[in-house]
């Protein structure tokens, strides 16, 4: 006995998700990508080589990455998903390569902690530009949150002050400020699959790093520590972030990335022995109260932003 199935797919509809399992799902993936990124202080230590030739090789094997990933996911629409993207996806590029080569840069000119703490301003940045951009409303718990957050995040630089360089304090502002701006980016185009502009953030950084680097210098031993920086820690971690953000608020999206900065000092702390100082934990401690409380907190979004 035959089934006819025609037509059938099109009337079948899955069953909507509520707005609490999209939210939760986009903490999870928010959360898993942060715990790739607290790996690079971890990693970068490895390697013999730094600065420039880490950003051009971990922008790479970054690029390679989420390539083959848009081209193993859409396979025959890859155009149509970079035109779906539009304009937008070439500017997030353009600050997402700003802020891979700034990053590195700051952690090379200073410890991991004291770098962290400076980026540790892209909630700030990210809640102002979604409110005069998006319209997005600061509820009493994220603007709670962020105050917290800064809190623990000025006890960490009052005791770090003396390590600070001027050159890795204008990287790690730099890195905030562009980060927190390509969340709100992200979230204006949340229906949109936005990881081609993953992509193009790795492609426009090798590319600006490449004049100034000669790629005999790099090690072969490295490769091996820069693919793992390139496909897992960037690559996989911009992938679950991209997805993540069009499920939370720009200022959540943000504070949840906090725990990044708990994250990697402490990787280094039991791996390397760079071992950070109390403040610097009793501080971090405070960020990551701030994380945890706004996640708890948070209201439902209103119906008309829901999804």
């Amino acid at each position: 006995m035959g089934i006819s199935w025609r037509g059938a797919t099109n009337c079948y509809k899955p069953p909507d998700m509520t707005w609490m399992t999209l939210r939760l799902k986009g903490i999870l993936l928010v959360l898993a990508a942060t715990l790739c990124w607290s790996t690079a202080g971890l990693i970068v230590r490895h390697l013999e080589i730094q600065g420039l030739p880490v950003v051009f090789a971990r922008s790479a094997f970054m690029a390679l990455a989420v390539g083959l990933y848009l081209l193993a996911l859409h396979r025959g629409r890859i155009v149509a998903v970079f035109q779906e993207a539009g304009s937008l996806a070439w500017l997030s590029g353009l600050l997402l390569g700003a802020s891979f080569i700034m990053f590195i840069l700051a952690i090379t000119y200073m410890p991991v902690a004291n770098a962290y703490v400076l980026m540790c301003g892209s909630p700030l940045a990210s809640a102002v530009l979604a409110r005069l951009w998006l319209k997005e409303p600061l509820s009493p718990a994220i603007l709670g949150a962020i105050a917290l957050a800064l809190t623990g995040i000025g006890v960490m630089f009052a005791d770090g002050l003396g390590d600070m360089t001027l050159t890795g304090a204008v990287f790690g502002l730099g890195v905030a400020l562009a980060f927190g701006a390509n969340v709100v980016l992200l979230r204006k185009k949340r229906h949109v699959d936005m990881v081609p502009s993953a992509f193009l953030g790795g492609l426009f950084s090798a590319l600006a790093t490449l004049p100034f680097i000669d790629l005999s210098d790099i090690p072969m031993g490295d490769l091996p520590w820069l693919a793992v920086l390139g496909f897992v820690q960037l690559g996989a971690g911009l992938i679950l972030f991209v997805h993540g953000t069009r499920h939370l608020p720009s200022a959540q999206a943000s504070l949840l990335t906090l725990g990044e900065a708990v994250m990697a000092p402490i990787w280094v702390w039991l791996l390397l022995a760079e071992k950070p100082s109390l403040a610097t934990m009793f501080g971090g401690g405070i960020v990551l109260a701030a994380v945890i409380l706004q996640t708890l907190l948070t209201s439902p979004p209103p119906a008309a932003n829901r999804g």
